[in-house]
């Protein structure tokens, strides 16, 4: 299911986050942008940006050109739309171990744009996925999985709803911004100046 980074297709990629990989869905990269134009900001849990451990979570990271980290994974929902290059995932702690649980996974996109993979379906209005897939929760409790940009991929608010046997346990919402590629940043410092409601 997992695979390096560089030979999956260009739409979703393998990140490797805490040892274990995680499985590309089908979202590829945004071009980069010139304005930097920020919106919504997701759980107020992760105004503390240390990497957790355990529990629900948010992560973004970076990759240089050749597909190496160049940041993170660093616990943090605001991702800059820059493709291929920009990922981003979440990390659910649940209480089943050892054993297969039914995964579902919803992603909805603030407008429009290119899915590819396998392992989902697609909204008619091309704006939300929807994957459902057994996966195996381990002694740590742990799911996981993750995304990167594509070049189709508008700004705004990505929100994951994350259901496990039938229960929805966690919603994750990132804030996808337009940075202009290249321009130096850490991750820890990116905000949104925007909040959305509820979030």
């Amino acid at each position: 299911m997992a695979a390096p980074l560089a030979s999956l297709p260009r739409r979703r990629r393998a990140i490797a986050f805490d040892d274990r990989a995680v499985a590309p869905l089908g979202m590829t990269t945004l071009s980069a942008a010139l304005s930097l134009a920020i919106l919504g900001l997701a759980a107020p849990a992760l105004a503390d940006r240390a990497e957790p451990r355990t529990g629900n979570y948010a992560y973004v990271e970076i990759r240089d050109a050749n597909g190496h980290t160049a940041q993170g994974p660093i616990a943090t929902n605001v991702v800059p739309l820059w493709p291929v290059r920009a990922c981003f995932g979440w990390v659910v702690t649940v209480p089943q171990r050892n054993r297969f649980v039914e995964l579902v996974e919803i992603q909805k996109m603030p407008a429009p744009t290119r899915f590819a993979g396998d392992g989902f379906t697609i909204n008619a209005t091309g704006d939300t996925t929807t994957a459902r897939r057994h996966e195996f929760v381990g002694n740590d409790g742990r799911l996981q999985n993750a995304w990167c940009i594509n070049d189709a991929d508008p700004e705004g608010v990505v929100t994951f709803e994350i259901h496990v046997e039938g229960r929805l346990v966690a919603e994750f919402k990132f804030c996808a911004v337009r940075l202009p590629d290249g321009e130096p940043f850490r991750l820890e410092e990116l905000t949104c100046p925007r909040r959305f409601m509820g979030s």
